[in-house]
């Protein structure tokens, strides 16, 4: 088969996983996810007031570019009568699954001439669409998956042949578009211009160009943002400020300097994240002048200087960790094939590397994002949105409001009411509302123990849905993206038993 036909197979089966993983991918991996873009995008809906959202609204230290795109979505569905939340939620999937399948194959097509054989261009294919971790976030209508999708952008632009006279204007407007996702991207975007300017040697105008461009793009947002939040703002300095001045950030918890190199190695599973980092390596002493790794390593070496980390933001450069992988590939086939021994250790390495590649892929694309809260929330509403409900929850497992704080309004059922245990001995009498529909949630590490199964059942709760599958909470302990502890049981007892008789 040819390399053509080869790279357009792929890609059609590329568009059916992301959809499907789309379909699956219920919710949020992290609570920014929603509550700063979808609940954000209630105000302008007339959905929600500023009492509703979090805090970062009044703080006026989020850029509200994504959740106008919601907006719109939302306005553009409710046109043709689609209220459901969680088709709505799905709608948004299906656009970032889109916006990354166009924007990988592009990126792809103005890459794939620096590798060498047809049979490496293959691989660096199948890699860009199916390294198992990358439909998953490619789906995510985040701040992270949009802002380095953007960013992937305006690199392949600058090596697109056709884009000749307006490349830096295309590369400056791409990565202002970035920049307004997610503000992180100044950390990506300087070691992308200095890659420029000191190892292609572009001359001083071209970079000035993109900084025009750029500003441009900031500026729009800066009008964005003074309509979203009814006054004139700067939200990159209140961020800025904020985050890192104030260090409010801090107090969602701290991390060692060493953390992302930590997750580098766990959570694409210890097997690949070896490979990874040692594939990063390879890069660094076969050709030091790199241009992903000029971008790529300076964004992590910042990150690492912050105390505040979370693995999410590591999501917008994994979409150079392909072409990284074939590099180092590449750079060492010629090696592999002096010896049978060692090519066979490599075919060995190939195999074990499709073995959990595909093994992740399949379980990332049966999951609801994160712990799976909104697959729980999904599961009442297709089951029981029509009748009144009574939802008893252990501390930390009410699915529609996890910590304690701010409810989410989006998927709120209109007609529901929840009484809080903080273990399962607490159940009794007084909790159950005959003729309504009793449901009980709980996280697995109210489960442990001997006694909570004669606990369920003398009141005849019976499980209807687990919030992670057992089988992928099982692989979690390879990657360890989840506390499995956390992962929620959603139990039924049926409203007709308690009306008297």
């Amino acid at each position: 088969m040819s390399r053509n036909w080869f790279h357009k197979l792929v890609f059609f089966l590329a568009i059916i996983v992301y959809l499907i993983t789309a379909y699956n991918s219920h919710g949020y991996y992290h609570a920014d996810e929603h509550y700063q873009i979808i609940e954000f995008a209630g105000l302008k809906l007339g959905t929600h007031s500023p009492a509703d959202v979090a805090w970062e609204y009044k703080s006026q230290i989020r850029s509200t570019l994504q959740p106008i795109i919601c907006f719109a979505v939302f306005k553009g569905l409710q046109t043709i009568h689609v209220t459901d939340p969680y088709t709505q939620a799905f709608v948004l999937r299906i656009l970032s699954a889109l916006l990354s399948l166009l924007v990988i194959h592009y990126f792809i097509t103005n890459t794939e001439n620096q590798l060498g054989t047809d049979r490496i261009k293959k691989l660096f294919y199948l890699l860009s669409y199916f390294l198992w971790f990358i439909p998953f976030i490619s789906v995510r209508f985040s701040s992270e998956t949009w802002s380095g999708l953007f960013f992937l952008g305006s690199v392949a632009v600058y090596f697109d042949p056709k884009r000749k006279g307006i490349k830096p204007y295309l590369i400056g407007l791409l990565a202002g578009f970035s920049f307004l996702f997610r503000f992180q991207a100044a950390f990506l975007i300087p070691g992308f211009l200095l890659w420029l300017f000191f190892i292609e040697k572009n001359d001083f105008r071209f970079i000035l160009k993109i900084g025009a461009a750029f500003l441009m793009v900031f500026g729009v947002g800066i009008l964005i943002d003074s309509w979203f939040y009814g006054q004139p703002v700067l939200t990159a300095w209140n961020y800025f400020y904020t985050n890192i001045v104030s260090d409010v950030a801090s107090n969602f918890g701290t991390s060692a300097w060493y953390f992302y190199l930590d997750k580098l190695f766990q959570l694409p599973t210890l097997f690949i994240g070896e490979l990874l980092f040692i594939s990063m390596i390879i890069v660094v002493i076969k050709n030091p002048r790199n241009p992903y790794l000029w971008c790529i390593l300076p964004f992590i070496l910042v990150h690492s200087f912050i105390p505040h980390k979370e693995e999410r933001f590591l999501f917008p450069i994994v979409y150079f960790f392909p072409i990284i992988m074939v590099l180092a590939y590449s750079a060492i086939t010629d090696y592999i094939k002096t010896s049978k021994i060692v090519r066979g250790i490599g075919l060995l390495v190939l195999l074990i590397f499709g073995s959990i590649n595909m093994t992740g892929l399949i379980a990332m694309s049966q999951k609801s994002a994160g712990i799976g809260r909104i697959g729980i929330t999904k599961y009442i509403h297709d089951h029981d949105h029509d009748r009144p409900i009574n939802l008893i929850y252990c501390n930390y497992a009410n699915p529609y409001n996890p910590w304690n704080s701010i409810p989410e309004k989006f998927y709120l059922e209109k007609d529901i009411q929840f009484r809080k245990i903080d273990r399962l001995n607490e159940l009794n009498d007084s909790l159950i509302v005959a003729n309504d529909v009793n449901l009980l949630v709980v996280r697995k590490i109210n489960l442990e123990g001997d006694r909570f199964d004669s606990i369920l059942g003398q009141f005849g709760f019976v499980q209807k849905k687990q919030s992670i599958p057992e089988w992928i909470a099982w692989l979690n302990k390879f990657c360890k993206g989840m506390d499995t502890k956390d992962i929620l049981v959603l139990y039924k007892l049926d409203s007709a038993e308690l009306q008297p008789e």
